[in-house]
């Protein structure tokens, strides 16, 4: 009586005492001259603990086959310790069960949890609590993928995805005591230099937005050029005739007079 699953090689085809054997293993069509085909099969316990008949050892064809399994997001490079892994394994077919054992860096094992996402495809996911070299040992029916332990480098410094980032400021202003000046904001030369001012030192701390907008479009070309004390200079040139809409905004409000209307000629 076997307590576990045994992998064994077997070769029946010149037994001449096979008949027990061959009753159990003759599962597919080929001829009777090798019933049994040379190759990996599976011996499995026997279920009675207390057997009243001769031990039989029941034989049928290895379903397992890892080298179809796939993973899917699995980490390439190094990544920041205290980073989030998480891929999937794809079965592509194949059946049978896995188990997936990360060795952190200390040499501890631990056994992970899968959540199944459907019949062909589970989740891993785990921490990298510790800087250092990960081992993700993957078995399907206690066979090892290829390429299995796969690698994961831990690296000190925090995740990206936690790193400190620049977050826009709460802006306090009144559009209304924005001025402009500028004969770029009446008439519209084409094939020149258009310009024209505005002075936001009145109105408090915000950002300056101009668009312009044309017969075919957006305005190939707006430059806006800050001279200090929130006061700037706008320069853009157009090259068709035609309605144009010049949008200028202090934040998210309209100065005075915006949006202007203009007509290159």
């Amino acid at each position: 009586m076997f307590r576990v699953s045994q992998e064994i090689r077997l070769n029946t085809s010149n037994n001449n005492n096979n008949a027990e054997v061959t009753r159990y293993c003759n599962t597919t069509n080929v001829d009777s001259e090798n019933d049994c085909i040379f190759g990996k099969y599976q011996r499995t316990p026997d279920a009675d603990a207390y057997p009243t008949e001769n031990p039989l050892v029941f034989i049928a064809p290895e379903l397992t086959d890892p080298s179809k399994v796939s993973l899917l997001h699995f980490p390439n490079g190094a990544m920041r310790k205290n980073s989030e892994v998480d891929f999937v394994i794809k079965r592509n077919g194949v059946k049978g069960n896995f188990d997936v054992k990360i060795e952190n860096p200390s040499g501890t094992s631990v056994i992970m949890p899968l959540q199944i996402i459907d019949p062909e495809r589970l989740n891993v996911r785990f921490c990298l609590s510790e800087a250092g070299l990960y081992k993700v040992h993957i078995k399907l029916n206690s066979v090892p993928l290829p390429k299995s332990p796969f690698i994961i480098i831990s690296i000190c410094g925090e995740p990206e995805s936690n790193a400190r980032k620049m977050e826009l400021p709460i802006f306090k202003s009144d559009a209304s005591c924005v001025t402009y000046r500028g004969l770029g904001l009446t008439h519209i030369s084409l094939d020149e230099k258009n310009e024209f001012y505005v002075d936001g030192s009145a109105a408090g701390n915000n950002m300056l937005f101009v668009g312009i907008f044309g017969p075919k479009g957006q305005c190939d070309e707006v430059i806006i050029k800050h001279c200090g004390n929130n006061t700037y200079k706008i320069t853009y040139e157009v090259h068709d005739s035609g309605d144009y809409l010049l949008v200028a905004k202090w934040g998210d409000e309209h100065i005075p007079g915006s949006p202007f209307q203009l007509t290159a000629m």
